[in-house]
């Protein structure tokens, strides 16, 4: 399974979340079946003047995630993850690796 992450720098494992969606830094993408980090990339919409959200979002299904992981997500991007079944999961300020332990754990 792949998880993606929006986050505000490259530091792996112990990136934050970042407190935009769209607008995120980086985004690193974790498999859990590898258990490793598939991907760690800066953001390719970050100046997008607009519909930067929903272009994210598209980026996810073609990255075949099935986890999102941010800190809120507009109306128009989370019906685009959801029509893709893609699961949110809100989390702010926290390092990845801490809510990798969560999901893991299943709470």
């Amino acid at each position: 399974m792949k998880i993606f992450f929006a986050v505000e720098s490259d530091a792996g494992l112990d990136s934050k979340i970042d407190n935009r969606f769209g607008r995120a830094a980086y985004f690193l993408i974790y498999d859990t079946g590898k258990e490793e980090i598939d991907s760690m990339e800066k953001n390719p919409f970050l100046n997008q003047a607009h519909g930067g959200g929903i272009q994210v979002g598209n980026h996810v299904i073609q990255r075949k995630c099935q986890i999102v992981v941010g800190p809120k997500f507009g109306p128009k991007v989370e019906e685009v993850l959801k029509a893709a079944n893609v699961d949110l999961i809100i989390a702010e300020n926290s390092p990845v690796k801490e809510i990798l332990k969560k999901i893991k754990s299943g709470s």
